[in-house]
């Protein structure tokens, strides 16, 4: 009797067509979903319920007219009363994106090597505590020279930001040092720039079509109201709990989504990465004695 845990496993290690890499992602997303979305939500869950409750603190503050007051007489403590939630609120969001980059590098990581089914959550946050800190690094030191990229000319720019868009899963897959990283960015890519680009491209219209979903009506409500607030001044106008429904729908399914945007990305590396031909020693080892089943399925 066939091993359908195994029938279902993903090789990772596998070259894969422009179609290919976008279909590997949907099938690894339908397949892990239950674990992965357990593994963001544990980790995640603080700070998003924190931003959260922060927002509605922060909306509660403007509907009661402490923006109103701190226009009309800008009072330091008021000011701070104001400012300082809104800067935690945004230092929690730039917290989560971490943790969700952190914990879907890690997934693909132990996915790679131990398969799947054969490790835990606490594994996976393990590898993304590791990681925390480096990662913040790591988008300081990339950010600079994409960020000059794009003051010449733009084009430069665009080709830094695709050709570095590895450098996280190369840290977590290869990490041989920032130098080193930096330069396998290059390598991986070579001859497969426009492909690449491409399935960001793509990737990136999924995710902002299913964020228009919930933004678009949230949008158009606003403008309404607006026109009204406009004239009297009165935000008690807004309806408060849809707001913070909206904002908790765009702020979590915002950051979930765009886990599949580093999954292409992984994805993508795996692919190209077997294609020139750069496995490790231990994959070697590990496919020495393989033979192909024609009971396996290959994505």
């Amino acid at each position: 009797m066939p091993n359908l845990n195994h029938m279902t496993e993903i090789n990772l290690a596998q070259r894969r067509d422009f179609g290919g890499v976008l279909n590997a992602t949907f099938v690894f997303l339908k397949q892990e979903s239950a674990l992965f979305f357990k593994t963001l939500l544990t980790y995640t869950a603080i700070p998003i319920v924190a931003s959260i409750a922060l927002f509605a603190y922060v909306m509660t503050q403007a509907i009661n007219g402490q923006i109103e007051s701190i226009i009309n007489s800008p009072d330091p403590s008021t000011v701070l009363m104001f400012i300082i939630p809104v800067v935690i609120l945004w230092f929690l969001l730039i917290i989560t994106q971490i943790l969700v980059v952190a914990l879907t590098n890690g997934y693909l990581k132990l996915y790679k090597e131990k398969g799947k089914g054969n490790f835990s959550v606490s594994e996976v946050g393990q590898i993304a505590a590791r990681n925390f800190f480096p990662i913040i690094g790591y988008g300081i030191v990339v950010s600079i020279p994409i960020i000059v990229g794009f003051l010449l000319f733009i084009l430069p720019g665009i080709y830094l930001a695709v050709t570095l868009n590895f450098i996280l899963i190369i840290m977590f897959i290869e990490d041989k040092g920032l130098s080193k990283n930096f330069s396998r960015c290059f390598e991986v890519i070579r001859n497969n720039w426009w492909v690449t680009f491409g399935l960001l491209f793509v990737a990136s219209i999924i995710i902002n079509v299913v964020i228009q979903v919930f933004y678009i009506p949230m949008q158009v409500y606003l403008q309404m109201k607006m026109l009204t607030i406009a004239e009297t001044g009165d935000l008690s106008q807004l309806n408060i709990p849809l707001v913070i429904i909206t904002f908790v729908l765009l702020m979590v399914g915002g950051t979930y989504l765009q886990s599949f945007m580093y999954l292409v990305t992984g994805l993508q590396y795996f692919s190209l990465n077997e294609a020139d031909g750069s496995t490790t020693i231990l994959d070697r080892i590990n496919k020495i004695g393989e033979t192909p089943s024609s009971t396996e399925n290959q994505f």
